[in-house]
């Protein structure tokens, strides 16, 4: 085997290999460089550290007192793009014929991905443990809020009440339908029911949702526009649920907007890999702080006075039970853009 075939062996491996000099400078890099934005010409030569620009690195690696021991260790590198990416670096001492030490061999393995899938198991586990908890505390007050309810019911007919009088008994009605709706909201979170999918036809299922915002609209003066797209087919989709879902995302669209403010409703069919719907809807509101947005699909987080907390989190059951994806984006001072996907079959 000659030359060329272990240099197309080195270009060709799925982790970045590079290997550096007593001084620490690049002599080798093979093609795995260029996914972080780098042209290998550009690196040869240059200091290492220029590559595993991290902190945690500090300076140890171009010393060449330390390059006789091997490490192993896992770090954060920025490359060129400005991404991000969690590697296990493993390096060793590279010897001559005579066992002389003249450099450095470095195999750095990208663990961004296992580490995210990590992260969202334990989150997931997180929030199905809230779940069950959620569950059980609906159900034990659901039974002696029926109770209330039904004695304010029979006391409001048998009752001759004083105009003040009455004016509270109607703050106690309206906090037992607040009770009743939070409840609802527990469970439909935490235990959905099934599907009942069918073929619709997606715009006139967003119509029909935006029909149920036009109050909040109409008070707030809020222009909708709308962009759907002429291709989008029938999909198959629970169209209950997704009502649920897009009422969710409009009515946060529009309580985050100014008055006379304008929220944009955008669809599209995504044809690559597989088919799928999306639906794109843009606020001009003040937006989500950057400490705020890793955080609002969590259950019972809001940045609102009145509210559960629940609505997102519920989007993104509803979207997840149909093998869809809701993802949101904002900018403080400029809105807020929630994207959401699932299958067109």
């Amino acid at each position: 085997m000659n030359h060329h075939f272990y240099k197309s062996l080195l270009d060709n491996a799925s982790d970045l290999i590079l290997a550096a000099d007593v001084d620490g400078r690049i002599t080798y890099i093979n093609g795995k460089i260029a996914e972080w934005g780098y042209d290998k010409d550009e690196l040869l030569g240059k200091p290492m550290l220029e590559l595993l620009n991290v902190k945690q690195m500090g300076n140890r690696m171009s010393e060449p007192s330390e390059l006789g021991i091997k490490r192993k260790f896992e770090m954060v590198i920025e490359d060129k793009r400005s991404a991000l990416h969690r590697v296990v670096v493993s390096s060793s001492p590279f010897h001559d014929r005579g066992n002389k030490i003249i450099g450095v061999m470095v195999i750095i393995h990208d663990v961004t991905g296992t580490h995210t899938l990590q992260e969202k198991l334990k989150h997931e586990e997180r929030l199905a443990s809230l779940g069950r908890l959620a569950t059980g505390i609906a159900h034990e007050i659901r039974n002696p809020l029926s109770s209330i309810k039904m004695n304010l019911a029979i006391l409001g007919k048998k009752l001759k009440l004083r105009p003040d009088e009455q004016a509270h008994f109607e703050i106690a009605n309206e906090g037992v339908a607040n009770l009743e709706k939070i409840v609802t909201e527990f469970i439909d979170y935490a235990k959905p029911m099934p599907l009942k999918v069918g073929r619709q036809n997606l715009h006139k299922t967003i119509e029909d949702t935006l029909a149920m915002v036009e109050p909040q609209c109409l008070e707030m003066n809020i222009s909708v526009i709308k962009d759907f797209t002429a291709a989008m087919p029938m999909v198959s989709i629970d169209k209950v649920k997704i009502q649920q879902a897009l009422l969710n995302v409009f009515l946060n669209a529009v309580q985050a907007s100014p008055k006379g403010g304008v929220v944009e409703i955008a669809t599209a069919l995504i044809e690559s890999p597989n088919s799928r719907a999306r639906i794109e809807v843009r606020d001009h509101g003040g937006g989500i702080s950057g400490e705020d947005i890793q955080f609002v699909f969590d259950p019972f987080f809001t940045t609102k006075r009145q509210g559960t907390g629940l609505g997102l989190s519920i989007v993104r059951s509803i979207m997840k039970s149909h093998n869809g994806t809701v993802d949101i984006e904002s900018k403080n001072g400029v809105g807020t853009v929630v994207v959401l996907e699932f299958p067109i079959g």
